[in-house]
């Protein structure tokens, strides 16, 4: 991945060797959506922490990573004993956090800090921080259907709002108004143009977790306009969770066009309700999935991260498909490589060199280039699975300290996602995209992290996206690596013995 990313500058220096439940509600996604995103992101959707990486054309960067690691989080003690460490987009719900139904996803369309321009809930009488709350960060998502012939059925949202108080009576006191504001609102939806709106339960939640509480409300409003519904026989199906973990709240405002909202496995917010409370406790990371590989049922053994885990060939060999499945060069780009001696990928969040270890025992990289246009491959094997496990972890866990970055001299702010990947024994995708006085700026790269066994492989791609839809590009972008890819990573997991998926 190349150090710096201003795309100009990168590639103008590039010759110089630069481093680099079930039913339920309508599923709408046009066909026009379906083929703008193409069969690449219908086969690898993956479900980015939005709040999307950054680069800028006028930014020198460097790439920030995130890695979703597992472990427990049921250490209820850090409520009451880091209330002071501040919300970030990191406490939000991923789009793999988020759930529908089979064949249809909320899919994080915008994140920002702050109450916003318009009202956090229908019913909402005041923002946040008129009730008492200090940071205040907000994402909103819309429903798709991934699979073809899906209904184009607009009107169907999501919103999670969370927000932090000086102490825990402040945020359940605040929770209470806003409950308050959602059973008596039907005055003041008719005021602002709703005229049918009524409450239908409230229903209180678990959340696992010591000093919680949780609440769905469930309601109908209408009427639902006609270019959405000819018909006139839908209503505007209403779900909103409270939640409030300690001095942390979150709201979790889910809106669907339909005549009926019957799921077996429970509502939606409700499932959801659980991994947002989790998210309230400070210093909860996102999970990450490990891809089980081969026909047999995963082990102790298999654990990606077990030194005993047994090594598989550590010299590449010098036909290994590095740079296949690149366009072929034209006059205006160069191929540099694959070889090995060139300069390695760096990376620096927020200013700080993550140390090149543990050492490979063997490095081989390739550099592709047009105007606009930059793509890397790096192969790295260590002695054992293990050691490549820490390699990406020593990349990965540097950046997590560093989700969404300060305005640089241009003015421009960097925001950082994360994905788990679908290829080899474990992958992540790393996103960077950046923002202008709050709104989306050009420039945008990805990594693909993959671990094959002992090897690792890092592919990237810096281009000019990104300035009109972020998330969509940097999924669209890691398609595209990913596809690129396939041979280099098939190659890669005969090589080193593995079952793994390409």
């Amino acid at each position: 991945m190349p150090e710096q990313h201003d795309p100009i500058e990168e590639l103008s220096r590039f010759g110089a060797g630069f481093s680099t439940g079930h039913g339920g509600g309508e599923m709408p996604l046009s066909a026009a959506d379906v083929r703008r995103r193409g069969d690449r992101i219908r086969r690898r959707r993956t479900a980015l922490v939005a709040g999307a990486a950054a680069f800028a054309v006028a930014a020198v960067t460097v790439p920030v990573l995130a890695l979703s690691l597992d472990g427990s989080h049921g250490d209820d003690s850090r409520v009451a004993n880091d209330r002071a460490k501040a919300l970030s987009e990191a406490d939000l719900l991923t789009d793999d956090d988020t759930v529908y139904s089979d064949g249809a996803d909320w899919f994080t369309i915008d994140t920002f800090e702050g109450d916003g321009q318009e009202a956090f809930q229908l019913c909402a009488r005041s923002n946040l921080a008129g009730l008492g709350a200090g940071t205040i960060l907000q994402r909103r998502y819309e429903l798709r259907n991934l699979e073809d012939g899906a209904p184009s059925v607009s009107g169907d949202e999501f919103r999670e709002v969370i927000a932090q108080f000086p102490s825990a009576a402040e945020a359940d006191k605040a929770l209470q108004t806003v409950a308050s504001w959602i059973t008596d609102c039907g005055k003041h939806a008719k005021a602002n143009g709703t005229p049918e709106y009524r409450v239908l339960q409230t229903t209180p939640v678990p959340t696992g977790l010591d000093d919680s509480e949780a609440q769905v409300i469930d309601a109908h409003y209408g009427p639902v306009p006609k270019e959405i519904d000819p018909s006139g026989d839908a209503a505007y199906i209403a779900e909103t969770g409270l939640v409030r973990v300690g001095n942390r709240i979150a709201i979790l405002d889910s809106r669907i066009v339909g005549q009926d909202y019957t799921f077996l496995d429970g509502t939606p917010v409700t499932r959801m309700i659980p991994r947002a409370a989790e998210l309230l406790l400070p210093g909860t990371a996102p999970k990450a999935t490990v891809t089980a590989t081969g026909s047999a049922a995963p082990s102790d053994s298999a654990d990606p991260g077990d030194p005993a885990a047994p090594a598989g060939a550590t010299a590449i060999p010098d036909d290994l498909p590095l740079a296949d499945g690149w366009p072929q060069v034209d006059g205006d780009g160069s191929l540099e490589g694959p070889a090995r001696g060139q300069e390695a990928f760096a990376f620096a969040p927020c200013g700080t060199d993550v140390p090149d270890a543990p050492a490979p025992v063997d490095r081989v990289t390739a550099r592709w280039q047009e105007p606009e246009d930059f793509r890397g491959r790096q192969l790295s094997t260590y002695g054992s699975a293990a050691e490549a496990r820490s390699a990406a972890d020593a990349i990965v866990n540097a950046y997590r300290a560093c989700p969404t970055g300060t305005p640089d001299s241009a003015g421009f702010v960097s925001h950082h996602t994360v994905a788990d990947g679908d290829l080899g024994d474990e992958s992540w995708i790393l996103g960077r995209s950046s923002t202008y006085d709050g709104s989306p700026a050009p420039g945008l790269d990805i990594t693909y992290v993959v671990r094959v066994g002992n090897a690792l492989l890092l592919l990237t791609q810096a281009s000019e996206g990104g300035a009109s839809d972020p998330a969509g590009d940097i999924v669209t972008q890691a398609s595209q690596t990913a596809d690129e890819a396939g041979a280099v990573v098939t190659s890669l997991c005969r090589f080193v013995g593995s079952a793994c998926r390409g």
